[in-house]
Formats: C-alpha cells, structure tokens, sequence
C-alpha cells in the first residue's frame, strides 16, 4: 500500500539526518561540530477514515492535517 495520503497526496520526502558532537558556544564551549550525515525518509501520518459518499461507506487513509479538516 502506498504511503500517500488519498486527500491531498501528501507522500513521503527524503531529508539528511544531522549527528552533531560537541557543546555549543553560548554554552562555554568551542561550537558544535558535524560528524555525520545520513538520508533519511519522513513518512506522513496517515490515518484510516470512514467517509460516506452517495450512501457509500469509504475507508480513506488521509494525512491527520487532512483527517481534521474533514470532521
């Protein structure tokens, strides 16, 4: 099943994991230094919803921003 929201389409994004060391400089010391950085995939939140359409009970699976729109 695709993990895309069947309101708006909303579906999964690839961003950068960012692992950093270190303490920051407003806090007294020298900064926070990069050590790695990793792709990652953010999912939506989809959730499933009974939508009556014409007398005709729909199971949706829609985004929860869409989810509160909807009721």
């Amino acid at each position: 099943m695709a993990k895309v929201c069947e309101v708006c389409g909303k579906g999964p994004i690839v961003v950068n994991s960012v692992i950093r060391r270190g303490k920051a400089r407003a806090a007294g010391g020298v900064g926070r230094k990069v050590t790695g950085v990793t792709k990652r995939v953010q999912k939506p939140n989809l959730q499933p919803l009974m939508v009556t359409r014409a007398g005709v009970s729909l199971r949706l699976r829609v985004c929860s921003k869409c989810r509160k729109s909807l009721t």
